[in-house]
């Protein structure tokens, strides 16, 4: 490193969540040269990590082993103003403004505010040190002015300005590039070199290779936990980092994914049970078309903020399009609400199943019969049936294998994999012709994943069509049919048949 020794020193970090080791014995450091800094890229794929790493350096998360040093002293911090009093800053992909306030409020956010006489705020102060700020981001922004009117790239680039004024020696930009044009990018970078160059340093986290590989000096990657790559940047091309974002695993067809492809080929010729046509919200989702047929499980494959599950939500009536068509058995139809997607034959598992797809502390009858209370009604009873209630989630039960004492036992006391069978029921008893899958193994153990992925099937055999979102690719590859990349909003590709690899997905992910 240099002389004065490194600024930062990460050494055996290790993190787990129940039995998920999130980070595994992670060591590396971060240049403390007064005169000239580093830029280190952090790259790998969803799950491998790097935000967890990034939280126990923000002091949100305390590490369950290892050490974290600043200028060779361990620290333990104790929350997360702790790091910032020691020269960490940190910009998260979500923004972090006050709104409704100015542009000079929001620099000074998290600093002393300047006053006169102790105690009245010295506007014309705070107002100066904003434009000296402003101005070495080459910003022309008037103090005064409220941040909302602020586009995306100013408010950013506002928070690098945050960081700057606390005199941040360490800046960790946690895609920072995301929503951005090309010559804001470019701006970006110049911003980052600039802080290069008087001393401070920056982790920089892209799932843009090409970023990565034209702005950093260094580049570290993460895998499953465990930091399996680290070197001069120059050592790298795209090629090398997505084979080592994705490891060395086999890309090649078992029989078994074979066998599924053969499937797939036959659901080319089915009738299409849901079309989008340009759907469009924001820059989450742009221009979105696609066509699931019956018997097809479509994965949708995609990074972190890709808009994968924004899609979803905007099929489903979650959200409100601002364009675009959907159509359902080749009809038209605009859902407004999750309500009126229902009666459209649309379901949704979401990705937030405890909150969002049950009633926690309702049984498993009353969620699996929660979405179609009329079918268990007559003209003669105000209330459903209970007994053709319990037939029907009797069947529920033997059908998905849900495990469970009784009916009557509450949902927040099954398992993670039982829970989401018990949503897939509550829409089985619903019925539907297009299913939406978010996430649906997320939390869930091996055998319950091979479960998940035979319902799906099982119900694309019976004539439904499958959207499986997930941010597991390899599971992507064995569970369907063909796949679809998102980044950054926009179908970036579609795979199918051989094609269809981890490594076409990631090299897709990252822009290759």
């Amino acid at each position: 490193m240099t002389e004065r020794g490194p600024f930062l020193s990460v050494s055996h970090l290790r993190k787990a969540y129940l039995e998920t080791q999130a980070v595994d014995d992670v060591s590396f450091e971060v240049a403390g040269n007064a005169e000239q800094g580093e830029i280190i890229g952090l790259v790998g794929k969803n799950g491998a990590g790097k935000s967890t790493v990034i939280k126990m350096l923000a002091g949100v998360v305390t590490p369950d082993a290892g050490e974290i040093a600043i200028e060779g002293e361990p620290v333990a911090f104790r929350n997360p103003q702790h790091p910032k009093t020691l020269g960490l800053a940190f910009m998260h992909q979500e923004l972090e403004q006050l709104p409704r306030m100015s542009v000079a409020e929001n620099v000074i956010l998290g600093s002393p505010v300047p006053r006169r006489f102790g105690v009245l705020i010295d506007w014309r102060r705070l107002h100066a040190i904003s434009r000296e700020i402003t101005d070495l981001l080459n910003l022309d922004l008037d103090p005064k002015a409220s941040v909302d009117g602020l586009s995306v790239a100013e408010k950013r680039l506002l928070m690098i300005g945050r960081a700057l004024h606390m005199r941040a020696k360490l800046l960790v930009l946690d895609e920072p590039s995301a929503s951005l044009t090309g010559r804001e990018i470019e701006h970006l970078h110049e911003i980052c070199g600039r802080i290069k160059s008087r001393g401070g340093s920056i982790i920089y986290v892209s799932h843009r290779l090409q970023e990565i590989l034209d702005l950093t000096d260094r580049v570290i990657v993460m895998r499953d936990g465990r930091l399996v790559d680290e070197g001069p940047t120059s050592r790298f091309d795209q090629q090398t980092l997505v084979r080592a974002i994705i490891g060395a695993a086999d890309q090649s067809l078992s029989a078994d994914q074979k066998r599924l492809r053969s499937r797939g080929d036959v659901a080319l010729d089915s009738p299409v049970v849901l079309e989008t046509e340009g759907l469009t919200r924001g820059t989450a989702v742009r221009g979105v078309s696609l066509k699931l047929r019956r018997g097809e499980v479509l994965g949708i494959a995609g990074l972190v903020g890709a808009g994968r599950t924004e899609l979803a939500r905007l099929i489903f009536g979650a959200d409100r399009r601002d364009s675009g068509t959907i159509k359902v058995n080749g009809e038209p139809v605009a859902p407004r609400s999750p309500r009126e997607a229902i009666r459209d034959g649309i379901a949704l598992l979401p990705e937030d199943r405890r909150n969002e797809g049950l009633v926690l502390d309702f049984g498993v009858r009353d969620n699996v019969t929660l979405a179609a209370l009329s079918s268990f009604t007559s003209r003669l009873r105000l209330f459903p049936s209970r007994r053709r209630e319990s037939r029907q989630t009797a069947k529920m039960i033997e059908r998905l294998d849900i495990v469970a004492a009784d009916q009557e036992m509450p949902v927040r006391y099954l398992s993670g994999g039982n829970q989401q069978k018990a949503v897939l029921g509550k829409w089985l008893t619903r019925g539907a012709d297009a299913f939406i899958f978010d996430e649906p193994t997320a939390g869930i153990d091996v055998d319950a994943k091979a479960q998940i992925y035979d319902l799906a099937r099982a119900l694309a055999g019976e004539g439904k069509g499958i959207l499986f979102i997930s941010s597991e690719f390899a599971e992507l590859t064995r569970a369907c049919d063909r796949v679809v990349v998102m980044r950054e909003g926009q179908l970036v590709g579609d795979l199918s048949g051989s094609e269809m690899t981890e490594e076409n997905m990631v090299a897709l992910c990252y822009g290759r």
